[in-house]
């Protein structure tokens, strides 16, 4: 059976701010502490749709195909096709939307998937936690930093 992990985020920067940072597929390691390395798979750019990256995280890795890539929008959305995660049918995505109050972006990022072969309360809570909500912790921390 499907599970759905939403994880929702307001970062105090503009969104064009934000985007710049979220949308370059191959750069998470730059903000989010669980992503050791990312490598883009062949000769094509980071944000071509059906570019594959794969993720060298803190333990183990997933290698992940970009399946949109919206910049009007401000979407992406990209599918584990492969890595050490107990999981299948992975289909995950990040929208922003401006607030206009403040100048602030709101953030949501998801995914659907079925557990396999572990337990699926944990892993709802590790990727809603680790992944999801560190990684926009990281992206605010990396907006603040660069303001200073």
């Amino acid at each position: 059976m499907p599970n759905t992990v939403y994880i929702s985020h307001v970062i105090d920067a503009p969104i064009e701010r934000v985007w710049d940072i979220m949308r370059d597929y191959n750069d998470m390691p730059s903000y989010h502490p669980g992503i050791k390395k990312s490598v883009i798979e062949g000769d094509g750019p980071s944000d071509q749709v059906g570019c594959v990256r794969r993720l060298t995280l803190s333990e183990g890795f997933v290698r992940e195909v970009l399946l949109c890539l919206d910049d009007r929008n401000y979407v992406f959305t990209y599918e584990i096709i492969e890595g050490t995660l107990p999981v299948r049918g992975y289909v995950a995505g990040v929208r922003l939307h401006r607030i206009t109050e403040g100048n602030r972006t709101l953030a949501e990022w998801w995914a659907d998937f079925e557990v396999v072969g572990a337990d699926r309360d944990a892993m709802i809570a590790q990727i809603g936690n680790n992944v999801f909500a560190a990684g926009f912790r990281g992206v605010a921390s990396k907006l603040a930093a660069s303001a200073r």
